[in-house]
């Protein structure tokens, strides 16, 4: 039987890793699905064990994302049905930028002849204001350029290929045990006025979004949507944490957190985005979608995440 072939990018990291998690976790699909995942070193640790505990469904594809041509080559032209793309910031290490990440991925993905590309990018403000805000946060910025340029290549290609765009918000992942938690709650309580609200979202949660879009093309085709699961003041995400763990949310001390924000110019300017114009994700439509979407109690619950056992 023919299988739906699914590629996904970054399979052994943080997003990547979330819809390989959630496609394997659907119910029997017809076809089967047949996942590839994407690594750059198929003889890690990690990748290993990931092949291992899913034989027959998925398959390692060893590769350097940013040099696309050699990957498809290695794959019988139009075997692949569908594709999950994530970029990294330059920020986050990267030694390219997010567009010569994804653009000539975009490109040998449809010479390849996949029929539906899934981009996972930033929220800007809204389902339609993002189109237009490409805001002057550099990788915010650059995840737009990814946007209009997939959408654009789309209608010239006339129907060769779909597109969904996800837009998730600030990662609830941002608040596992550690250092950098006390940390992002400092520049939190340094850059944010009091009332003002943060909207958060699980990195579980992108992956069902990945999931759902990448199995359902027909339904997701041409959409591009905000992710998010809860949207909090921080004395609000203080008060959950503190009914949750029965602790204090982590913070580190205020100076610290204004330095951070001085010394990191991208994190600062991210941090004012947040501040002037915020993220604005209808929560419940997308809990429509998913309707176990976590919000930041029910994240602080699950025991992968550390704080509870």
């Amino acid at each position: 039987m023919a299988s739906n072939t699914i590629l996904v990018i970054g399979a052994t990291g943080q997003q990547g890793g979330a819809v390989v998690k959630a496609l394997l976790e659907l119910p029997t699909q017809t076809p089967p699905l047949r996942i590839l995942a994407l690594t750059r070193n198929a003889q890690a640790d990690r990748a290993k064990k990931l092949a291992e505990s899913h034989k027959g469904v998925l398959e390692l594809v060893e590769g350097d994302s940013s040099k696309p041509k050699p990957i498809f080559n290695s794959l019988p032209k139009g075997s692949v049905n569908s594709i999950f793309i994530v970029t990294t910031p330059a920020m986050g290490g990267s030694k390219l930028t997010e567009e010569e990440q994804a653009l000539p991925l975009v490109d040998a993905a449809v010479e390849h002849g996949v029929k539906h590309i899934v981009f996972s990018s930033v929220e800007r403000g809204g389902d339609e204001r993002s189109w237009e805000n490409p805001t002057s946060v550099p990788h915010f910025l650059a995840k737009h350029n990814i946007e209009i340029y997939l959408r654009d290549k789309a209608e010239k290609e006339q129907g060769k290929f779909t597109w969904t765009i996800l837009r998730p918000v600030a990662f609830l992942e941002n608040f596992k045990p550690g250092m950098f938690c006390a940390v992002f709650t400092a520049m939190w309580a340094s850059a944010l006025s009091a009332e003002t609200k943060l909207q958060l979202i699980s990195v579980r949660d992108i992956g069902k979004f990945g999931a759902i879009a990448l199995t359902e093309p027909a339904k997701w085709s041409k959409k591009a949507v905000g992710l998010a699961g809860d949207e909090l003041t921080l004395d609000e995400a203080r008060a959950k944490f503190d009914s949750v763990t029965g602790k204090k949310l982590p913070q580190a001390w205020g100076i610290f957190g204004k330095v951070m924000l001085w010394a990191i110019k991208e994190v600062g300017t991210m941090f004012q985005f947040f501040e002037d114009e915020g993220y604005h994700v209808d929560i419940e439509a997308r809990r429509r979608d998913v309707p176990d979407l976590q919000n930041f109690a029910a994240w602080l619950k699950a025991p992968s995440n550390g704080w509870t056992n």
